[in-house]
């Protein structure tokens, strides 16, 4: 009866402090709701007639062109890496990774660069075949060229997803094809994609999350978004109201694909055993290991090794004009806002799971589904809710000591990452038994115990993932800086991006550069890390 009844006094705290949590993250975005309704009408029919339309058919366009390329560049690969036995492919798996490091507008704009009438593939061709140099000398800022090079920087998403998934299935199900005298092809669209859809959904959910959220591509190429939209309206225009209206408008969009990906993944529920043969299933012919060396290469080329060898180029280009002092208060502003907000979404992210774990509450639950759908929400919606919150109320709020303040920049941070750091310790905790804290409460372990002493060294990857898939999205965080920085602070996203915007890329290469590094040498670490925990990555 002591046990049950400190569960109780424990569940009120607990719901206490998920509510506040909640809370804390849904009233900035119900300010921005609530803003709409004293918005002028002229402003809606202005919307309505004029931008609405071109806004919504450009960003579903662009977002069904990126889709299908990560699809592409994602799910190929990966089954050939899963499955497959060929020289290389250990070395092919962490550098399809790495594409995740370039941030998408560093991407669009070494590629813009690169494909430029005074880029390196038209001056060699007007050099030495001049043949095909006016038929290569085309506008190449276009919907459709954007659409490959944010699929060459997103399909890591759906990559990771499908290669747990294909790992995961088992050697049974493969034999069973082959004694079935199911071909390799067969097996993949007969069995493994069908098994496969919930991640693939997933791991496709983030990318369409991430093309809503990208303004700096977007911008550069002169496609009308709702992100760029709000940008505009709210930056250039000074016209809040409508761009608020577009704010909620994607912020609609965003709540259609978050319930339209887990209605989806709630119909199929499969359960499969942990690959225990962990040799590769199938012996590829000599024809079929070139085929799958060039669908491991294509997006390993063009999705990391042109645009880093470019940028390098570049920077060794403008060696002597770099202003180290410069690049070092950038870095040092980039890694302590970084490190400093991941270590505030990883601390509340570490203890809500434990309080879901220990607690049960169905109050938890249901308010972890509302944090969840935080990554969801695009930097430019979250930045302009808490601007018109800390606006909205003067007589109570003095929004001079909040707005371009660290506190505000850090809280639009921890809103649009909360759900990053929550994934990886959701699925740590919910794999451990809850026989652990039972056995721990009968010992005498008071809650605070049990977290220390249970919970920290148990769940420790978990934490070290999640801080680290936090940092990273912070460092190459685009929007919610541009809009919230405080005066005088630049991050290295935005000198990249102001120097891009200037058409002074080759000056915004060591920017570049420094992110990418910064990058790629986590997501190596990241790997190494998931791969201990899974065990994909053998044979």
């Amino acid at each position: 009866m002591e046990i049950k009844s400190n569960n109780i006094i424990n569940r009120w705290g607990v719901n206490i402090s998920t509510v506040f949590v909640s809370l804390l993250i849904v009233i900035p975005l119900l300010a921005l709701i609530l803003s709409v309704f004293k918005v002028d009408f002229d402003n809606f029919y202005y919307l309505w007639n004029n931008l609405l339309v071109d806004y919504s058919l450009s960003t579903i366009y662009l977002v069904l062109l990126t889709s299908f390329f990560s699809l592409i560049f994602g799910i190929l690969p990966a089954w050939y890496i899963s499955t497959s036995r060929f020289k290389g492919k250990n070395l092919y798996d962490i550098l399809l990774y790495l594409p995740l490091a370039i941030p998408t507008y560093i991407m669009a704009f070494t590629y813009s660069d690169v494909l430029s009438y005074t880029g390196p593939i038209q001056s060699f061709t007007r050099k030495y075949i001049p043949e095909i140099s006016n038929i290569l000398n085309q506008d190449y800022l276009q919907i459709e060229v954007l659409a490959i090079i944010m699929g060459l920087a997103l399909y890591p998403y759906i990559y990771t997803a499908c290669r747990i998934s294909f790992s995961l299935i088992g050697s049974n199900y493969i034999d069973l094809c082959r004694n079935l005298g199911m071909s390799q092809m067969k097996t993949f669209f007969r069995i493994v994609l069908p098994i496969s859809r919930v991640a693939i959904f997933s791991g496709l959910f983030l990318v369409i999350m991430e093309v809503l959220n990208e303004y700096g591509a977007v911008n550069y190429f002169g496609v009308n978004t709702f992100t760029s939209g709000i940008f505009r309206s709210w930056n250039s225009m000074q016209d809040v109201d409508t761009a608020s209206l577009l704010a909620v408008s994607l912020f609609i969009i965003v709540i259609i694909f978050f319930f339209l990906e887990r209605f989806t993944n709630s119909k199929y529920k499969f359960n499969y055993s942990v690959n225990t043969n962990q040799t590769s299933n199938f012996l590829l012919t000599q024809s079929r290991r070139v085929i799958a060396h060039i669908i491991c290469l294509i997006p390993i080329v063009f999705g990391f090794l042109i645009p880093i060898l470019f940028i390098i180029n570049n920077v060794i280009n403008e060696f002597s004009r770099i202003n180290f002092s410069k690049l070092i208060d950038l870095l040092f502003n980039t890694l302590s806002v970084s490190i400093v907000s991941a270590l505030i979404i990883v601390i509340i992210a570490v203890l809500f799971q434990f309080f879901r774990k220990i607690s049960k509450s169905r109050v938890v639950i249901v308010f972890s589904e509302i944090i969840s759908l935080t990554y969801a929400l695009p930097g430019a919606v979250i930045a302009l809710s808490l601007i018109i919150l800390v606006t909205s109320s003067p007589d109570l709020v003095n929004s001079n000591l909040f707005i371009g303040s660290f506190f505000l920049l850090i809280y639009a941070y921890a809103i649009r990452h909360m759900a990053v750091g929550i994934s990886p310790l959701k699925s740590s905790f919910e794999k451990h038994p809850s026989s652990y804290d039972d056995t721990g409460i009968n010992l005498g372990l008071t809650p605070l115990k049990l977290f220390k002493k249970i919970h920290i060294p148990i769940n420790k990857s978990a934490i070290l993932i999640a801080f680290l898939l936090c940092f990273i999205d912070i460092m190459k965080e685009l929007p919610i800086t541009l809009i919230l920085r405080p005066f005088n602070f630049d991050t290295l996203a935005v000198q990249t991006y102001q120097y891009a915007i200037e058409e002074m890329i080759p000056k915004s290469a060591i920017y570049s550069l420094s992110i990418v590094m910064i990058g790629s040498i986590l997501l190596i670490f990241l790997k190494n890390i998931i791969n201990k925990q899974i065990d994909v990555s053998k044979g």
